[in-house]
């Protein structure tokens, strides 16, 4: 089974454990680029895509300071703009942002959903604590296997920085429906902000679209 499968389960498998009222979504981060990797319902993922889209929301923020964050109560929301005008368009009524690590470096954010105003509890957030962390797990297991694997088939070592970057550059453009030179822009960003190659960040691109689907990528990182 493809990995992007595996996230989409692991998604829908959070919701389910979580609550009749509960939907799900997973961000994952790495190198400044936020990707929606999976989600238990089009609603989740249209909130999470309009996230990493504007480049700030909870689970954003939640990945950043490695903290749980609480939104009690969508409609009285004054951060995050484009979030908050999804959420509310989705009828959500409240928001919980549960970050945990894949790997140094690589953030892994479970975004849940409820349109009941009752309060999170403290027994729910406890669990999709622990919930988090498993899914990270499994996604770290999963990319170590695809390391093996990349390795044994001397995947990237065959291909040109030139090639590698044309993959990514036509990753993000279909996953963002932006323009060949915005494109670029998030692969130049990255690359600067973080002091690495553009190829570092053109495989970081095209490994987490291979774990996550058709995602969608920003440079998180801001102006």
């Amino acid at each position: 089974m493809a990995l992007s499968r595996y996230l989409h389960d692991y998604a829908a498998r959070a919701a389910r454990a979580l609550g009749p009222d509960v939907e799900a979504s997973l961000t994952v981060r790495e190198h400044g680029l936020s990707l929606r990797a999976g989600s238990s319902t089009p609603a989740s993922a249209r909130c999470d895509q309009a996230e990493v889209r504007a480049g700030a929301g909870p689970c954003i923020d939640a990945m950043s300071h490695r903290s749980v964050l609480v939104v009690p109560s969508v409609p009285g929301e004054r951060r995050w703009d484009a979030w908050r005008e999804q959420a509310l368009n989705e009828g959500f009524a409240k928001g919980l942002a549960v970050p945990a690590e894949i790997a140094p470096g690589f953030q892994l954010g479970l975004n849940l959903y409820s349109r009941s105003t009752d309060p999170w509890s403290e027994g729910l957030v406890e669990t999709a604590h622990a919930y988090a962390g498993l899914i990270a797990t499994g996604i770290g297991l999963q990319l170590q296997f695809a390391d093996v694997e990349d390795a044994a088939a001397g995947l990237y070592r065959r291909l040109s920085d030139s090639a590698v970057v044309e993959q990514a550059l036509g990753a993000v453009m279909e996953a963002n429906a932006c323009t060949l030179d915005e494109a670029r822009q998030v692969i130049r960003a990255a690359a600067r902000r973080e002091g690495v190659g553009e190829r570092v960040v053109a495989e970081t691109i095209v490994r987490a679209l291979v774990t996550g689907g058709h995602g969608d990528i920003v440079d998180g990182l801001g102006p």
